[in-house]
C-alpha cells in the first residue's frame, strides 16, 4: 500500500514539519538538560521537576482542552463546502471564542496559583523550595493559553508550520535566557538556582506567543472577517469540558504519583536528599531521553485529530481505516527501533552524556516502554479525533491508577525500579485498552507476521551489524566516545530502515 504524495496528504506533510521542528527542539533541549543538570545538580533537578505536575493541572484546566476543541471545530468548519454561508470566516470565529474562554480561565488559575504557592509547596508538594518556583510559573499560564489557542487554529487548518516554528522559538528563548542568566550569576560569584530554570520557562512562553501571535495578526490583517464568536462558545465549552475533566483527573493522578515517589523512596530507607536526587535523575535525565523520539509520534498525533474529525464529518470511513492502519504501523516500527537503540546503548548513553551510570540503567530499563508508549499516543489521538473522549478518559485513569498502586506498594520494597515496572505495566495496559476500542470502530489492516516479526528481525540483524562495524571500522578511527556512540546509533537506525524497505519490497 503506497503512501500518497505530500501534497495529497496533509497529515504526512504536517507531521514532517512538526517532526523536524520537534527533533531540532529536542536536540536543543537535550543539551539544555545536560547544561541545567550541571548548573543545579541532581537534587535541584528533582526540585524543579516537582512543579511540573502543578503546571500540568493548570494546563489541563485552561489550555490543552480548549486547544483541542479549537482544532477540531476549525477542522470541521474548514471541511465544509465553500458555498455554505458563514463558513468562510467560521474558523476565525472559533479561534476568538476559544481565546475568550481559555484566557479568562488562565488568568483566574494564575491568580489562585500565585496566592496559594506557599500552601501548595508546603502541604501538597512537601517541598518548601517550590514556593518561589510556583509564583514564577504562574506568569506563564495566561501566555500559554493564548499561543495554545492559536496553535489549535493552525492545526485545524492543517497548517503546521506556524506551531512548529513557535515551538522552536520557545525552546531557543528558554535555553538562551537560562544560559545568559546563569552566566551573569556565575560572573558575580553566585551559584545558579532552580529559579533560573523557571525564568527560562517564562521567556520561552513569551517568545512562542510573540511568534505565533504576530503570524496570526499578519494573516488576519489580509482578510477581514465577520461573524459572531459567541455562537461557537457553547460548542467549544461542550467539547472542552469533558476533555478538561479527563486531563484534570489524569493530571491529579500524575501529580499524586510525582509527589509520592520521593516520599515512598524515603519510606524504603533513603534520605530526603537522596530521594530527590534519584527522582531528578529519572525524570530530568533518563525519562526525557526515552521521550526524545516522540517528536515523530506527537507530530502525527496532532495532525491526526483534525484529519479524523474531517473524515468523520464527511463520512469517509475508508480514509479513517487507511490512515489508522498506516499510523499504527509507523508507531510500531518506530517503537521497536527505539527499544533496540536504548537497550543496546542505554548504559553508554547515561555514562557518556550525563556522566551518570544510574541514568544509563534507567534508560535501559525504560527501553521496553517505547512501543507501548508511542502506540498508545497514536491510538489515543485517533479515539479523540473520532469523538470518543470519554473512552480515552476511562482508559487513562485505569492506567494511571495501576501505576499509582506500584508506587504505593512496590517502591518502598524495590526502590525506583518499582516505579519503572509500574510504568511498563501501565503503558502496556493502556495500549491494549486503546487498541480494543479502536478495533471496535475502525477496520485495522494489520498482519502480525509482517508488521511485528519483520521489524523485530530487522532490529536484531541491524544491532549485530552495527556493533561489528563499530568495532572493526569506527573505533580504530575515532577516539571520542560520544561521537562513536552517535555513529553507532545512526548506523543501527539506517540498517534497520534499509532492511524494512527491502523486506517490504520483497513482500
Amino acid at each position: 500500500m503506497p503512501f500518497p504524495s505530500l501534497k495529497k496528504n496533509p497529515i504526512l506533510s504536517g507531521a514532517i514539519v512538526l517532526t523536524l521542528a520537534g527533533f531540532l527542539s529536542r536536540i536543543i533541549g537535550f543539551f539544555y538538560r545536560i547544561f541545567l543538570s550541571q548548573q543545579i545538580g541532581a537534587e535541584g533537578m528533582g526540585v524543579y521537576q516537582l512543579i511540573f505536575p502543578v503546571f500540568s493541572i493548570c494546563f489541563s484546566l485552561c489550555c490543552g482542552p480548549v486547544q483541542t476543541a479549537v482544532s477540531r471545530y476549525v477542522a470541521a468548519q474548514n471541511a465544509l463546502p465553500s458555498h455554505r454561508a458563514g463558513t468562510k470566516y467560521a474558523p476565525e470565529s472559533v479561534l476568538r471564542a476559544g481565546l475568550m474562554l481559555s484566557f479568562s480561565l488562565a488568568c483566574l488559575c494564575a491568580m489562585i496559583l500565585y496566592a496559594g504557592s506557599e500552601f501548595i509547596a508546603d502541604r501538597i508538594l512537601l517541598e518548601a523550595r517550590c514556593g518561589a518556583l510556583l509564583r514564577l510559573m504562574a506568569l506563564t499560564i495566561p501566555v500559554c493559553s493564548v499561543h495554545c489557542c492559536i496553535s489549535g487554529y493552525y492545526y485545524g487548518m492543517q497548517k503546521a508550520s506556524i506551531p512548529a516554528f513557535a515551538q522552536l522559538a520557545e525552546q531557543i528563548a528558554r535555553v538562551m535566557s537560562v544560559f545568559l542568566i546563569s552566566s551573569v550569576m556565575t560572573s558575580e560569584g553566585q551559584d545558579p538556582t532552580t529559579e533560573v530554570a523557571v525564568w527560562g520557562m517564562v521567556c520561552g512562553e513569551l517568545a512562542s506567543l510573540l511568534f505565533s501571535g504576530t503570524a496570526y495578526l499578519m494573516r488576519r490583517g489580509k482578510t477581514a472577517h465577520s461573524g459572531t464568536s459567541l455562537s461557537y462558545l457553547p460548542k467549544i465549552l461542550a467539547l472542552a469540558t469533558p476533555l478538561a475533566a479527563t486531563r484534570l483527573c489524569i493530571s491529579v493522578l500524575q501529580s499524586a504519583e510525582a509527589v509520592l515517589i520521593p516520599s515512598r523512596l524515603q519510606a524504603g530507607g533513603m534520605t530526603g536528599s537522596q530521594a530527590l536526587s534519584v527522582y531528578g535523575v529519572l525524570t530530568g535525565m533518563a525519562y526525557p531521553f526515552i521521550l526524545f523520539p516522540t517528536a515523530v509520534i506527537n507530530s502525527v498525533a496532532v495532525m491526526l485529530l483534525p484529519d479524523m474529525a474531517q473524515s468523520q464529518s464527511a463520512g469517509n470511513q475508508e480514509r479513517i481505516d487507511v490512515t489508522t492502519s498506516r499510523t499504527i504501523t509507523c508507531s510500531i516500527y518506530l517503537g521497536i527501533l527505539c527499544t533496540g537503540l536504548f537497550l543496546f546503548y542505554g548504559d553508554e548513553m547515561g555514562e557518556r552524556l550525563f556522566s551518570s551510570a544510574l541514568a544509563g540503567s534507567y534508560i535501559t530499563t525504560l527501553s521496553w516502554l517505547c512501543p507501548f508508549l508511542y502506540l498508545s499516543t497514536t491510538l489515543g489521538s485517533i479515539l479523540n479525533g473520532l469523538g470518543q473522549t470519554r473512552t480515552t478518559f476511562c482508559h487513562n485513569v485505569a492506567s494511571l491508577v495501576s501505576q499509582l498502586l506500584f508506587v504505593l506498594f512496590l517502591v518502598p520494597l524495590l526502590g525506583i525500579r518499582g516505579y519503572l515496572y509500574g510504568l511498563l505495566f501501565g503503558q502496556l495496559f493502556l495500549t491494549v485498552l486503546h487498541l480494543l476500542a479502536v478495533r471496535s470502530c475502525v477496520h485495522i489492516r494489520y498482519h502480525a507476521l509482517h508488521h511485528l516479526m519483520r521489524p523485530m528481525g530487522s532490529l536484531g540483524i541491524a544491532g549485530f551489524l552495527a556493533q561489528k562495524i563499530t568495532e572493526a571500522a569506527v573505533a580504530p578511527l575515532i577516539s571520542q566516545p560520544v561521537i562513536q556512540l552517535c555513529i553507532s546509533c545512526g548506523m543501527l537506525a539506517a540498517i534497520y530502515g534499509g532492511l524494512l524497505v527491502i523486506s517490504r519490497r520483497g513482500h
